[in-house]
């Protein structure tokens, strides 16, 4: 109903976005009573001006008002963009708290997939490794088909680059260093090379696995669907093979980071 209104009267919320924009451009302390209008921005017909007015939210560092982030991840209701974007602010904020933590790990099972990939990269970002946390990535990567046996689930490509990203940096059992090679098999270079990185990053924080990761990531396809002026995966690949030969406990993971690729950023550049 809110959709419908917002498309036949577009006119109720149109003057507020225009304001919401102005505020988000501006680099000036938040105004006076701009709480006030946040909330009433947060429930109009439009959801683009619920979308930018949690994007203010960030903006202004109203950490008063990032339980409303939680709040619209949840709200299966709400737009996807507005639950995608959600998702994101979480971790540009660094939310790390048990509601954020909660809302994220549900987030991995959303019907729009941008908000699985950005509760997995949000996840990535904000906690510590954890039983719980592996278990809702494998959850949403694996399924089992009428004779128990694994199947992937997870059918977009983006999702099971954040789930590379996310294993890499929360996985702790044998079970998610054995999707994590799995994912090294993938039929997307993409999500290959964000395998690489995250083998590299497991075996950075738990050295055991250092033999069985160099292994795997010595012996990847180096191969991409696609020429491009720019091999973007050979050169994650060779960076991570350069880290995994350092030996048990040598690899630097804080180096890894920027080899965990984000589409929305331009993947065909890497940083660091």
């Amino acid at each position: 109903m809110r959709a419908l209104v917002g498309f036949l009267f577009p006119h109720r919320w149109k003057g507020d976005l225009a304001e919401v924009k102005r505020l988000l451009a501006s680099e000036h302390a938040a105004p006076e009573g701009l709480g006030v209008w946040i909330e009433r921005w947060l429930g109009p017909a439009g959801w683009e001006v619920r979308n930018a007015t949690l994007k203010l939210i960030a903006h202004v560092k109203d950490a008063g008002r990032y339980p409303r982030l939680v709040e619209k991840l949840c709200d299966r209701r709400e737009a996807g963009i507005v639950r995608r974007n959600a998702a994101e602010l979480l971790a540009r904020v660094g939310m790390a708290t048990p509601d954020s933590r909660r809302a994220l790990a549900a987030g991995l099972g959303d019907r729009y997939w941008e908000v699985r990939a950005e509760s997995g990269r949000s996840l990535a970002r904000l906690f510590e490794p954890a039983a719980d946390l592996e278990g809702a990535l494998l959850s949403r990567l694996f399924a089992a088909d009428r004779n128990g046996r694994r199947r992937e689930r997870e059918r977009n490509f983006e999702v099971r680059m954040a789930i590379a990203q996310g294993l890499g940096t929360l996985g702790l059992s044998d079970a998610a260093f054995e999707a994590l090679a799995a994912l090294a098999g993938d039929g997307s270079w993409l999500v290959r090379s964000q395998a690489a990185v995250g083998i590299t990053h497991f075996a950075a924080r738990l050295p055991a696995f250092h033999d069985a990761a160099r292994g795997v990531v010595r012996h990847l396809d180096r191969q991409s669907e696609g020429a491009v002026s720019y091999f973007i995966h050979r050169d994650v690949l060779s960076r991570a093979l350069r880290q995994i030969r350092r030996g048990p406990g040598q690899v630097a993971a804080g180096q890894l980071r920027a080899l965990y690729l984000n589409p929305k950023v331009g993947w065909n550049h890497v940083g660091g």
